[in-house]
């Protein structure tokens, strides 16, 4: 009885200790003062966000006015942006933090 328990404990170690973690992080994409740049769509999997104010360097992750994606799990992603003019594409990796891109 001790043998099956003892084994029992460390098989469930093992299969607790070896769960994979799903990891995740965000995205702040932006655009610099004076860009010239109207409302901006920012879409990544289907999931849009606007960029609506230009900063004159990096802003903080999430910050105002920013197109802001939260949550995303760790991996490279597609994206498309446009302002009715101007469009961007490309890809952007996720890791777990913040990453900011500039729109330009």
């Amino acid at each position: 009885m001790k043998k099956t328990l003892l084994f029992t404990s460390i098989l469930t170690v093992i299969l607790f200790s070896s769960c994979k973690k799903t990891k995740y992080g965000d995205a702040t994409f932006w655009q610099q003062t004076g860009s010239g740049y109207d409302l901006t769509v920012v879409n990544i999997d289907g999931v849009t966000s606007n960029i609506t104010s230009e900063y004159p360097s990096a802003p903080s992750c999430g910050s105002s006015g920013c197109a802001v994606f939260n949550h995303l799990e760790t991996g490279t992603y597609n994206y498309t942006a446009s302002d009715g003019t101007a469009t961007w594409s490309g890809t952007v990796d996720i890791t777990e933090d913040c990453s900011t891109y500039r729109l330009y």
